[in-house]
């Protein structure tokens, strides 16, 4: 398997050559996604404000899936759908899809049944979180030791809702005994009616670091019947679309990368041959040149802390979120660490407003195509 150098894909090739890539029909289009591309759960990331951020980015008349951040079933059925910042949603969001964390029915079915009022599109079982605290409870990755345990799991979340089912999991092939439990366990999940697998293939070891082993998709996706989509490593849209094209999923989730390009998702639209922008950018191109997305991420970041103020009314929380934010996403970017050091000194969201203005009008700030996680 071989990862695109950044040299390889330049920012801006694309706008420069006007190559199409036709964009595969897969085998998530049996649940109604033709546009097999989507935004990761991440915690402490994937809030309502984020996920209507990415939404404005995104050409009319797509929708990719975007996640929540995990959800914790053994919290959910005593908190409030209106003020727990975790659960909030847009008036009318669609295309969401809350991530669940859990292994016992009797958490699972009240959590589904609360969770179903904000009209979901479907629900995703945590079967890969390597941190150690949900580990304790068997909870996340803990659940791939047990094919049997982690069957029932799909099997109580099925019975409760009527949404499409997934299930997101960690996976290594560094041995044929490892693929041959993945496929063993996989094959668990399918059999309990799980309707989709996203797979991260890195051990829980290798946590968010190092390279994705991509080949690992192909060989879980060539044998089972459900839909498999790649997770992982996947920084650019050129990325994405490779996913499906060289290495047989039947979709692409893109995580971190996702929070430096808000607008991945109008990228990969303008690569497959879609030429309808997002709402009020009608007569744009999206960002691709490594200046483009530094003027850009500027206005993302003000348009997010507004999003931010909008949903959530404790400004020391909302300075947190977007410091956590800035944290992640700016290292794709020349000057991001300054960026972000400058973000955690503000005081106020009328301060942190203003500095990310200044910064703006004083630096350009050029991305990278990829960055590597050590």
């Amino acid at each position: 398997m071989s990862i695109p150098s950044p040299t390889d894909v330049q920012s801006g090739s694309h706008a420069e050559s006007g190559k199409v890539i036709p964009l595969p029909r897969t085998r998530l289009s049996i649940l109604g996604l033709e546009f097999p591309f989507m935004v990761a759960p991440m915690v402490g990331l994937s809030n309502v404000a984020f996920r209507e951020l990415v939404r404005s980015y995104t050409p009319v008349g797509l929708n990719p899936l975007r996640f929540t951040e995990m959800l914790s079933t053994r919290r959910i059925p005593d908190e409030k759908l209106e003020t727990t910042n975790e659960l909030k949603t847009a008036p009318e969001e669609a295309f969401f899809v809350p991530q669940l964390l859990g292994n016992e029915e009797q958490y699972i079915a009240p959590s589904v049944k609360k969770l179903a009022q904000t009209n979901p599109w479907g629900f995703d079982i945590n079967m890969g979180c390597p941190v150690s605290h949900t580990l304790k409870h068997n909870w996340g990755v803990r659940l791939m030791g047990d094919p049997g345990y982690a069957a029932q799991v799909v099997e109580w979340t099925k019975r409760s809702s009527d949404k499409p089912v997934s299930v997101k999991l960690r996976g290594s092939a560094g041995e044929s005994e490892q693929l041959d439990y993945l496929l063993q366990f996989t094959a668990a999940l399918e059999s309990a009616g799980a309707d989709w697998l996203t797979i991260h293939p890195r051990p829980r070891a290798q946590q968010h670091k190092g390279v994705a082993n991509w080949d690992l998709v192909r060989e879980v996706a060539r044998v089972r019947k459900i839909p498999v989509v790649a997770n992982g490593d996947i920084q650019t849209a050129h990325d994405a679309l490779r996913m499906l094209t060289e290495f047989s999923a039947d979709g692409a989730m893109i995580a971190r990368a996702a929070t430096a390009r808000p607008w991945i998702m109008w990228q990969i639209a303008e690569l497959t041959g879609n030429t309808v922008a997002p709402f009020g950018r009608e007569h744009e191109k999206c960002p691709w040149t490594p200046e483009e997305e530094g003027r850009e991420y500027i206005n993302a970041c003000l348009k997010l802390l507004v999003l931010m103020q909008q949903f959530f009314p404790k400004e020391e929380y909302v300075l947190e979120k977007f410091r956590f934010f800035a944290a992640t996403g700016s290292r794709w970017y020349q000057f991001g660490h300054s960026f972000w050091k400058m973000c955690t000194k503000a005081k106020s969201c009328a301060e942190l407003r203003d500095s990310i203005e200044d910064f703006g009008r004083r630096f350009e700030n050029p991305s990278y195509q990829r960055v590597k996680f050590l």
